[in-house]
């Protein structure tokens, strides 16, 4: 994985290429970043710029003996770990090393859903980073670089890192010489505060939305007003780009309109709104999260207009209207309510609760705070 291959952060890249030519590479680093934003690709591409005999000063060279392993996945001096789920007395990283290949090259934005459920395709299991994966890190770190600058061990997901991640503390702060330990993270406070405080931060930002837009654009051939339209949802995210992409992007608009209006006068439409949320799950679980993570971007762009700068909307006129109308039902109480009951909805969803279940019941909830301010 080399930096050209990584989609925008041009700023990020510059940084971590700049502590390699000033000899300021920290030992321990934790990447930290939303889903889709490229975490786990930097962190790679980092490791293999350090170790690359002939990188220049933009770039690895791509065609060294260490770059084309690193490429591969395979060089003997660059390890993972990642949450696993236990299958057939498997439960190490290296018993699922190549699985881990064959997802990361698949698709190197690879989520964290996306991985578990290529494990346990029911979804039922959940992930774990075991003690023992713990002191197998230690161990692998305990040896001498093979052939390569620094040993390097990518820990992706240290959110599954409960207590038994204090095993790592000691490694963490004092580790071997010639040792590099990157650490991808999505969500600072579901990482454990002892690993946090002993490593050097490198936050990484949303990509730019004609960033996403190009990728979908090059990638998929994605039309260019469609790729603009997903990639003002996207909010930065290639997962959630690439998920939009594939439920379809239908008009989530007119859908959001009709369900908001179903949900307010839901005691007087009932049998409406029944009917509507069954017809609508039948699209399917990918359907719906999109269609939900649309839903969120409404109501935060709602939230801006009625509290923040207007100037910041990213909405088409369309859009605009029917928020300048619908804001006056909206408060600022309700609206936080409403994007967490959304985001639980989510949960539910890839959790492989029931679609019509979850629907209805979130909408029933929505119609109960968007109706609190008109009873009040």
């Amino acid at each position: 994985m080399q930096f050209k291959d990584i989609v925008g952060q041009q700023t990020i890249k510059e940084k971590l290429i700049q502590t390699v030519q000033n000899g300021r590479i920290s030992h321990t680093q934790l990447f930290l970043g939303p889903e889709g934003v490229g975490t786990l690709p930097l962190a790679l591409a980092y490791a293999q710029y350090i170790n690359c005999p002939h990188a220049t000063a933009t770039d690895s060279c791509g065609n060294c003996a260490s770059c084309i392993k690193f490429t591969k996945l395979v060089h003997p001096d660059l390890h993972f770990t990642f949450p696993t789920i236990a299958i057939e007395k498997k439960k190490l990283s290296n018993e699922f090393i190549e699985n881990w290949r064959e997802a990361f090259t698949k698709n190197p934005y690879l989520s964290e859903l996306e991985w578990l459920l290529s494990l346990d395709a029911e979804g039922k299991k959940q992930g774990n980073i075991t003690a023992e994966e713990c002191r197998d890190v230690i161990r692998k770190l305990g040896l001498k670089p093979y052939e390569a600058k620094y040993k390097t061990v990518i820990i992706w997901l240290p959110e599954y890192l409960r207590t038994e991640g204090n095993i790592l503390l000691k490694l963490l702060e004092e580790p071997p010489p010639q040792t590099l330990i990157l650490l991808v993270a999505q969500d600072a406070d579901r990482v454990i505060a002892t690993i946090l405080s002993r490593a050097q931060i490198m936050r990484i930002p949303a990509l730019k939305e004609e960033d996403v837009a190009d990728y979908l654009i090059q990638k998929f051939e994605t039309p260019a007003e469609n790729a603009a339209a997903i990639a003002r949802i996207a909010e930065g995210s290639l997962v959630q780009a690439t998920t939009l992409l594939q439920a379809g992007h239908a008009n989530y608009f007119e859908l959001f309109s009709t369900w908001m209006r179903l949900c307010y006068n839901a005691r007087r439409e009932i049998d409406k709104l029944t009917s509507w949320v069954e017809g609508t799950a039948g699209e399917g679980r990918e359907f719906l999260k999109s269609y939900l993570a649309y839903s969120q971007h409404m109501l935060r762009a709602c939230f801006i207009y009625k509290f923040g700068n207007e100037s910041l909307l990213r909405l088409n006129q369309q859009e605009k209207e029917f928020i300048s109308k619908f804001s006056a039902a909206l408060t600022e109480e309700n609206i936080p309510a409403i994007v967490q009951l959304i985001n639980q909805s989510t949960m539910h969803l890839e959790r492989n609760a029931d679609l019509k279940i979850t629907f209805l019941n979130l909408s029933l909830y929505i119609g109960r705070l968007l109706n609190r301010q008109k009873s009040a």
